[in-house]
């Protein structure tokens, strides 16, 4: 069935975001797959059009042959819904995904992760013009006063991410500058770094051993750098890293 207000939504966001990302946020909020598929259709079939100029017509319009072509569109509109309806499938049981409570998350620049179940993101800014973002994920009913204290980010299954400006291209060069800076800031530290490539996204990943374990990971967007920081490289951690998705770069 076609959803108007999701037909709208992915008008809204399909040139910033991949269809399939869409599909499993739109599916956290009720959508069904069929109702999404025919909402996508009618979308990239009909985007949202720019504003129409004003016109001035010469002529009167043939008002029989508006009205003959008015009766038209309506009956095949008709035809399409009557379609629709008889093709939509019976209610069936949730898919593996949406079981699992899986959702993303779309932060202020436009960049996406996937959630693990039960996950939420709290995101604040660093700065009047939000573009020095700060997101915790972590299981939903998290105290944000654990946020502080890094320390505890392994053992609550915190991971956070800080994204700003970037000073660094995303070429070699620029990784390249990027490895120096991190292993710099780390120099009074224990650890091992390696590059890492999320995507189409290049990166340096540090294993600090001490004087206080954790992991660093520095992602290079089109436009911002990415950085995480956990307590450890599990599962939590590579599911929500290794989903980055950065829009400036897909496109």
């Amino acid at each position: 069935m076609v959803l108007p207000e999701v037909v709208d939504y992915l008008r809204a966001h399909l040139p910033n975001f991949d269809a399939e990302d869409l599909r499993l946020q739109l599916k956290e909020e009720g959508v069904s797959e069929q109702d999404f598929q025919d909402c996508l259709a009618v979308a990239r079939i009909n985007p949202k059009p720019p504003p129409a100029p004003a016109v001035r017509l010469k002529t009167p319009p043939d008002r029989k042959k508006a009205a003959m072509l008015a009766a038209a569109l309506g009956s095949v509109l008709l035809l399409v819904l009557a379609g629709l309806i008889m093709m939509k499938p019976s209610p069936e049981k949730p898919a593996a995904a949406a079981a699992s409570g899986e959702s993303g998350y779309v932060g202020h620049a436009g960049w996406v992760v996937r959630l693990p179940p039960n996950y939420v993101g709290v995101s604040a800014y660093r700065d009047p013009e939000k573009t020095d973002e700060v997101v915790h994920f972590c299981p939903r009913g998290t105290d944000p006063t654990n946020f502080i204290d890094k320390e505890l980010f392994g053992q609550m299954g915190i991971v956070r991410l800080e994204v700003a400006p970037s000073d660094f291209s995303p070429n070699p060069a620029g990784l390249s500058r990027l490895s120096q800076a991190v292993a710099g800031k780390l120099r009074n530290t224990k650890f091992v770094t390696k590059n890492i490539q999320i995507a189409t996204l290049p990166g340096v990943q540090a294993n600090i051993l001490s004087p206080t374990p954790h992991i660093e990971t520095y992602i290079l967007g089109q436009n911002e750098l990415y950085f995480f920081y956990g307590g450890q490289e599990d599962e939590i951690w590579r599911a929500i890293v290794l989903s980055l998705r950065d829009a400036h770069s897909e496109n």
